[in-house]
C-alpha cells in the first residue's frame, strides 16, 4: 500500500521557456520540456514535455511541437493550463491532497498576465497559490536569507528572459528584467559565424560552441575546436576551424545587456546597501550560469564579486518551496494568488 505524502503538498514551480522544474521534499521532483505535442490537422494534444518529444520523433510528419511559454508568458492559455494540471498530477502521483503551490514570476509581467498563471493553476488543480518573482526565489534557494536588513543581489539568466533585483529587510528594492537568455547568446554566435566567415550553422551548433567550448574570459589556452556548416556563396559543407580567443570577445558583447541590466538595478542601492553588495556579492543563477568565466567577467564589469548558486539551473524552484515555508514572513515578496481568483 502506498503512503500518502501528508496532508497538503508542498511545491515549488519553475516554468521557464524551455523547462519546467517543480521541487518538493528537499529534491526536484520533476524535470520536463515545457512543450506539448499537437496533431497537426486537428490540433489535438498528443502529449507533454518528455512524451511530446518522443512523439514529434515518432510521428509520421503529422504532429508538431508547442513551446507554451516565451518570454515568461504563456503563448496559449488552454494548452499551459493542461499542460500544468497534467505535470502537477505527475509530481503528485502518490498523494490524493491537492497541492500548495509557489510559481515564479519574472519581474516584468503585468497582473492582467499574473492573473492568467494563477487561473491555469486553479484549473490544473492547486489548491493555493503563491507567486515569488525569479530572482527572489533563487536567493532563498541559493541558502540567502533575504528577510534581514542585509541587502541581496540576484540575478537569473533563463533561456528567454534575465531578470535582477536587490532584496532588503523582506522586501524589494528594486527589480527589472529583460528579453534576454540563453537563447540569445545562441543566435548571437550563430550571427558573428555567418558575418565574420560567412558560414551557416544551426542553433543546435551554437548551442553546442556555448555549452562546451566557449569562455567568457580567455583562459590563455589554445583551445581549437571545428564547426560544421554550409558556405553562403554556393551551399558547400564545409569544416572550420576556431580557437576560444576567437570568441571570448563575442560572448563579452553578447551579454552587454546582462551587464546593463544588473548596473540598473544596483543604481537603487543605497550606500549601506553598496557596503553590503561589496561584502556579499551577487548571486548568479539559471542555466547560463554554468557558462565558463561569465561569473569572473561579470564580476569585472560590476565591481562586486559574483557567485554562481550550487545547481544553478534548479534554484529558482527550490527557493519557491523553501518560500511556502516562510510566506507569512516574507509578506512584501510573496503574492498569494487569492487577489486573482474567479477566472479572466
Amino acid at each position: 500500500m502506498k503512503v500518502f505524502s501528508g496532508i497538503n503538498d508542498k511545491l515549488g514551480i519553475d516554468m521557464g521557456s524551455s523547462q519546467i522544474r517543480i521541487y518538493s521534499d528537499k529534491r526536484v521532483i520533476l524535470e520536463e520540456a515545457s512543450c506539448a505535442a499537437l496533431e497537426d490537422n486537428s490540433g489535438k494534444i498528443l502529449g507533454f514535455g518528455t512524451d511530446a518529444i518522443i512523439r514529434s520523433h515518432s510521428s509520421s510528419g503529422d504532429c508538431r511541437i508547442e513551446w507554451t511559454i516565451r518570454n515568461g508568458i504563456m503563448v496559449d492559455y488552454e494548452i499551459t493550463k493542461k499542460m500544468l494540471r497534467y505535470f502537477i498530477n505527475k509530481a503528485i502521483r502518490h498523494s490524493v491532497s491537492r497541492p500548495t503551490v509557489m510559481m515564479a514570476t519574472p519581474c516584468e509581467i503585468s497582473s492582467v498576465v499574473r492573473h492568467a498563471l494563477v487561473d491555469a493553476l486553479a484549473h490544473a488543480g492547486a489548491q493555493q497559490i503563491f507567486l515569488l518573482s525569479a530572482p527572489a526565489a533563487a536567493a532563498i534557494g541559493a541558502g540567502v536569507i533575504i528577510d534581514t536588513p542585509e541587502a541581496v543581489l540576484s540575478t537569473v539568466i533563463g533561456k528567454d528572459v534575465t531578470d535582477c533585483g536587490i532584496y532588503c529587510a523582506g522586501g524589494v528594492v528594486e527589480e527589472h528584467g529583460i528579453s534576454f537568455g540563453g537563447k540569445t547568446i545562441d543566435e548571437g554566435i550563430r550571427r558573428f559565424v555567418q558575418a565574420k566567415y560567412h558560414l551557416m550553422i544551426g542553433m543546435t551548433q551554437a548551442e553546442q560552441l556555448k555549452r562546451e567550448w566557449i569562455s567568457v574570459v580567455h583562459t590563455g589556452e589554445s583551445r581549437t575546436f571545428t564547426i560544421r556548416g554550409r558556405r553562403i556563396a554556393d551551399g558547400v559543407e564545409i569544416i572550420l576551424e576556431l580557437t576560444e580567443r576567437n570568441l571570448s570577445p563575442i560572448m563579452q558583447r553578447i551579454l552587454q545587456p546582462v551587464v546593463q541590466l544588473i548596473k540598473k538595478v544596483m543604481r537603487a542601492a543605497t550606500p549601506e546597501m553598496a557596503e553590503d553588495l561589496l561584502k556579499n556579492g551577487m548571486i548568479l543563477s539559471g542555466g547560463t550560469a554554468k557558462l565558463s568565466g561569465i561569473d569572473e567577467w561579470i564580476a569585472s564589469q560590476i565591481g562586486v564579486p559574483v557567485f554562481v548558486a550550487d545547481e544553478p539551473e534548479n534554484v529558482v524552484a527550490k527557493g519557491c518551496c523553501l518560500a511556502l515555508g516562510n510566506a507569512v514572513r516574507l509578506p512584501m515578496l510573496v503574492e498569494s494568488g487569492e487577489k486573482y481568483y474567479g477566472g479572466i
